[in-house]
């Protein structure tokens, strides 16, 4: 199932995906914002994409700019309880010319509007590294909030990291 915006479209991830994603995760600028210590591998991918076949706990999706009809990068939730009514959300805009167009709030606003009258979850939270402004600009405008800081959580290059803890709650949910 696609998940149409004006300028992006979320479309579900395919295996000839993976030479682009693994591509847009080794890129330094990117890598540097993941929790991964190490950069994936192309077998490493495969692996991980043919697991997520076999799994309903998670929702892989690229992301194409309508304009140029390129995929620009990747969008998901994870760790999907049904139960709980929650999941992990995750993006990432690989290609750094589709950065600062607005695509990222765009593919964010499509992928929730998803979780919460698709799947109806009832939360959507996320993890992102503290020094990552742009990134928590970006989810607060999306209505996140911050519910917590793990200091020295991630060990990445050498140096311990802070992660935030944001959360986004869905109003209209029970």
């Amino acid at each position: 199932m696609n998940l149409h915006g004006k300028n992006v479209v979320l479309r579900p991830m395919r295996r000839e995906d993976a030479e682009e994603i693994v591509r847009w995760r080794n890129a330094p600028d990117v890598h540097a914002q993941m929790f991964a210590a190490d950069p994936p591998t192309m077998e490493g991918h495969m692996q991980w994409f043919d697991s997520l076949q076999k799994r309903d706990d998670r929702v892989e999706f690229v992301i194409v700019e309508n304009s140029s009809g390129r995929p620009v990068g990747t969008i998901g939730l994870s760790n999907i309880d049904r139960v709980n009514r929650r999941a992990e959300y995750g993006i990432l805009i690989g290609e750094a010319a589709a950065r600062g167009k607005g695509l990222a709030r765009e593919a964010s606003q499509l992928i929730l509007k998803y979780a919460f009258e698709m799947l109806q979850l009832h939360r959507v939270f996320l993890y992102v590294f503290r020094e990552n402004e742009p990134a928590i600009r970006l989810y607060r405008a999306l209505g996140f909030d911050q519910e917590g800081v793990m200091r020295h959580h991630v060990l990445k290059d050498g140096v311990f990291r802070d992660v935030v803890v944001m959360g986004c709650i869905h109003e209209g949910g029970e």
